[in-house]
């Protein structure tokens, strides 16, 4: 196993829990905009410096694993597209009053970003396809995503499914880390040395 595989999914998992950091600060400011007509600005600025972090930490998650693993081109691309459309969402809630097309409660926007999370956790399967352990990782954590889903029989924001993703992903990438440590999943990665089965015959040893 190689030495720095650890990190991919450290770094993820520091991500999520910034993200998780963001998600409950949003939801207060937002929740002191709508009963006490109240704006925090220090909150605000605060859940945006957190989940500025939590960016930073997710791509050295998705270096990490371009660096370290082999392959997994698919899911390496998703993770990569996960991160750009996080960012997008981002831009688009901080500038919510200049783009009326953005609605953070929209039912389309949190049933989209639910399944859309729980697709790219699919592409993990890659790592090493037919390992119970991680198919049962990644059943534990699509459940956890649409779970968030119901956020939308409130009408809640989009901050409720982030706040459901965050956790499934924080729970995902904590059993990888366990999986790892246990050596119950093995990821080839680059400077691997591979295994070669060397065969010898003793059919002339029979002659002697």
């Amino acid at each position: 196993m190689h030495p720095k595989l650890k990190r991919c999914f450290s770094c993820g998992q520091y991500a999520n829990i910034l993200f998780l950091v963001f998600a409950f600060f949003a939801s207060v400011y937002y929740w002191s905009i709508e009963r006490h007509n109240l704006e925090l600005v220090p909150l605000e600025i605060a859940a945006y410096t957190v989940e500025t972090g939590g960016f930073i930490f997710m791509l050295f998650s998705i270096l990490n694993f371009h660096k370290i693993v082999r392959h997994r081109y698919i899911m390496k691309t998703a993770m990569m597209i996960y991160l750009i459309t996080e960012v997008v969402i981002m831009i688009l809630d901080f500038n919510a009053d200049k783009f009326d097309f953005f609605q953070s409660s929209s039912m389309a926007l949190n049933i989209g970003h639910s399944i859309f999370s729980g697709a790219i956790l699919f592409t993990y399967l890659s790592l090493e396809p037919k390992n119970t352990s991680l198919e049962w990782a990644i059943i534990i954590s699509e459940i956890i995503i649409l779970a968030g889903m119901f956020g939308v029989v409130f009408h809640l924001h989009v901050y409720a499914t982030l706040f459901a993703n965050s956790i499934a992903y924080v729970v995902f990438f904590s059993i990888m880390r366990f999986l790892l440590s246990q050596e119950r999943i093995m990821i080839d990665c680059h400077g691997d040395r591979a295994r070669v089965a060397k065969y010898r015959s003793d059919f002339f040893d029979d002659q002697v």
